[in-house]
């Protein structure tokens, strides 16, 4: 019973513990358009596209 105890604990602290490196990375910003024929464009960060769509988003998401 123990084993299994630490077994938990060991796992929990593994979660969190990876939860917290995701989490204090800065998030990535991504941009995909998407057309009713199926097709699908993704804008790199940095491009003038991307910059466009994602300032329109950002004030969206506000």
């Amino acid at each position: 019973m123990r084993r299994f105890v630490r077994l938990a604990v060991l796992a929990g602290l593994a979660v969190w513990g990876w939860r917290y490196l995701i989490r204090s990375r800065e998030p990535h910003e991504r941009a995909s358009v998407s057309f009713s024929d199926g097709s699908a464009i993704v804008l790199e960060p940095g491009s003038a596209e991307f910059e466009r769509l994602a300032s329109i988003a950002r004030s969206a998401l506000r």
